[in-house]
Order: C-alpha cells, then structure tokens, then sequence
C-alpha cells in the first residue's frame, strides 16, 4: 500500500507556484490513493471549491476526501452556515462527507469533525458527534482482519511538539475509545499546518490499543506555521508502516524526515523503529 496525504489546501489563499508543482510531485510517487484531510478552501467560497476541485480533477489516482472548517461558510454568511453549511462543499467537490474506500489490505474511513458552530467562541475547532463515532465502530467491525484500518480527519486528536492544544479534536476520550474499539491502526489529520508523526496510545482500558497518528502541513496555502509546504508519503500494511515527509525547498517538492513504525504480532501496539 501507498498513500499520498495532503491537506489544508486554502484555495483563495495559496501560493500560486505551488498546486502545479505539488501535481508533479504527487503524480512521481505513484501512489494507490490520495487522502485529503480538509480545509480544501479558504472561505467556503464556490470559486475556491472550483479551484479546489479542478486541481483534484487533474491527479488521475482514487481520492477520498473530507472537509475542513474552512469548507463552511464564514460566520457572517449567517443563512447559509447554519441552514445549509455544506451545499457548496456537497454540489462542487462530492455529495459524501464521510467516504469510505476499500482495497485488498487497507481500508479508509472519512470522518467529518467541521462543525458549524459550538458553546465557544472559536468555531474553528472541530469533534465527532456521538453517531459519528458509532458509525466509526461499526464500520471497523466491517473490515477485513488483515486489513490497514485507516482513519482521516481534519482535527487531529493529539499536540504537534509546539503545542497547540486548543484545537485538538473534542470529545478527547469518546473519539480514543472509539478509535480502539474501530481498531484503527493509522490516523490521518491536518488543521495545524505543522508535520509531525507519532504512536498514539488509545483510551479502553486493559483492552486499550495504539495507533499512529500523522499529521500534515499545508500542501499549498502561504498561511504556513513556521514550516514549509508538504505532504507525506505512506507505505506499509498492518505490520509495518513508514511515514515520509515531503517538504517544499523553494524549487520541488522533495523527500525528508522518514518515521517507521510496526506492530505486534496482535495488532495491538504501534512503536516507532529505531
């Protein structure tokens, strides 16, 4: 298996040498499946969607995509964010919110964590609604056993090293106990615009898992976080798994930092290799 993941596009806000170059590179590595972990536009505006989905159009690989909070409408389109927060996202990119795509040995789910509002003045930050997290168990109950059960959403669950916690996904304990009763063994996010790849333990008691979790920079916005633009590159199977970053040197996209990790013969704990 090989997956391309990128996320946090930011059409409307990116820069402009950067979706061509990021196309090249994206088809160079000849991946299985491309994963696009939200906030695909700016404002939630439909030129930015159409932007966003003409450069998806151009990469003739599967993709599964969820959206991000960027992906509603701002707070001052008050109508359309709370009466129909995902028309445009639905009518110009896909109907499905949450895909879910199979193949021999891996299997992906897409989870929505955008929310159109919350008891908090920052809207930005996202979570799982009880439904969502069943439909997640459910799902992984549906797998093969020998598959790579993979997770993508845009909020990610654990703090890059500079921190950040403020935005990480709500609901903290609900969305570990489901991510270990699913038995998902990667998890995929964005939002912070910062990369970074680690084990995550998982919350369930003395059946309590871990997984991995990486988590992208933006691909192809100039609103960067002290790091350049990239995306990762993920090869393995449910035994062995190597994350590598590509990053932006000014000219190409090229490959940098690698992670490795493998599990035990349960599937039961990830650990990075050495």
């Amino acid at each position: 298996m090989r997956l391309v993941h990128i996320s946090d596009l930011h059409f409307g806000a990116v820069d402009p040498v950067l979706p061509e170059q990021l196309r090249a590179a994206i088809l160079k590595v000849e991946a299985d499946v491309l994963v696009v972990s939200g906030d695909l536009t700016q404002h939630g505006l439909s030129r930015e969607f159409q932007e966003a989905k003409r450069f998806l159009d151009s990469l003739p690989l599967p993709q599964l995509v969820v959206p991000g909070n960027h992906d509603v409408p701002r707070w001052w389109v008050v109508w359309e964010r709370f009466r129909r927060p995902w028309s445009r996202f639905r009518r110009l990119v896909q109907a499905d919110l949450e895909p879910v795509w199979t193949q021999p040995g891996l299997f992906i789910v897409g989870t929505n964590s955008a929310r159109v509002a919350g008891w908090h003045p920052d809207w930005s930050r996202g979570r799982l609604s009880h439904h969502q997290m069943a439909r997640l168990v459910k799902l992984g109950m549906t797998a093969e056993t020998s598959a790579l059960r993979v997770l993508v959403v845009h909020h990610p669950p654990a703090a890059p090293p500079q921190g950040r916690r403020r935005h990480l996904i709500g609901r903290q304990r609900e969305f570990s106990q489901a991510v270990n009763l699913a038995g998902v063994d990667l998890v995929l996010a964005g939002h912070f615009h910062v990369s970074y790849v680690q084990a995550l333990p998982l919350s369930g008691g003395s059946q309590a898992r871990d997984c991995v979790l990486s988590s992208v920079s933006t691909a192809t916005s100039h609103r960067r976080k002290g790091e350049p633009n990239g995306f990762h590159v993920i090869e393995g199977d449910a035994q062995t798994l190597t994350v590598q970053a590509w990053g932006w040197d000014g000219a190409d996209f090229v490959p940098g930092r690698q992670w490795r990790f493998h599990s035990d013969v349960e599937r039961r704990h990830w650990q990075e290799s050495q």
